[in-house]
């Protein structure tokens, strides 16, 4: 494991993969940079590609302040551009899950040369208004310190295993009450989806909260698609 120093804060970053370009993986909030290991995603790509996976400010080894000025998507996109710099790759193709997907998409549309293409998956290019009417709940349940009450209200189908959850509750509960509250109030792309001409892959299922906004993003966006995946939950 390798880190960079990214406007004063250490980020943590993974490095798989020896050919073909790069692409980054970003984890969603709160999720260890581990499970696109465990979940299969790196053995998968890195037979094509150079594969560097960012440990989140906030989470893991990462640093995790109490500004929350440091977890905007605009700070999260400066933590990648920093960690491209220390690879000295000029762009690389983008696999965002959750907040890793917004901040995709909004590096996309800032630093759209840095991205070849984009994967999304559990997000939208949209502000999560269904969302911010349980953000009180939410963050006050991180900010009681409870992470396994919270683990288990709200990501009872993440499938985490026993190792993640461990490295999940060992973190810092302030931390990601502010991640989140960031992550909520991210006002998306908005009327700009029409130019994004980002090439863009969005994955959803018909029972995800977010299934009319990915399938509607996916028309949108002038060279975006959109998948639904079968029998997921």
């Amino acid at each position: 494991m390798s880190i960079v120093v990214s406007n004063k804060q250490k980020i943590h970053y993974e490095l798989a993969g020896d050919k073909g370009p790069w692409m980054l993986l970003h984890a969603p909030h709160m999720i260890p940079m581990s499970a696109w290991k465990d979940g299969g995603y790196v053995e998968r790509l890195e037979k094509d590609f150079r594969l560097v996976m960012i440990e989140p400010l906030g989470q893991g080894l990462s640093d995790s302040p109490k500004d929350p000025s440091q977890y905007t998507i605009s700070s999260r996109i400066r933590h990648v551009l920093d960690v491209l710099r220390e690879l000295q790759a000029d762009y690389t193709f983008f696999f965002g899950a959750g907040l890793g997907a917004q901040v995709g998409f909004q590096m996309s549309k800032e630093f759209p040369r840095r991205i070849r293409a984009l994967i999304s998956s559990g997000s939208q290019p949209y502000q999560e208004l269904e969302v911010t009417k349980s953000l009180k709940e939410k963050i006050d349940l991180l900010n009681s310190g409870n992470l396994e009450e919270y683990l288990q209200k709200w990501h009872p189908k993440d499938n985490l295993s026993k190792e993640q959850e461990k490295l999940i509750l060992q973190g810092d509960f302030k931390a990601y009450a502010l991640g989140l509250e960031s992550s909520i109030n991210w006002e998306g792309l908005g009327d700009d989806l029409k130019s994004h001409g980002t090439a863009t892959l969005l994955f959803t299922y018909k029972s995800e909260s977010r299934f009319l906004s990915v399938r509607d993003a996916g028309k949108r966006l002038r060279n975006g698609r959109y998948i639904i995946l079968p029998n997921v939950s």
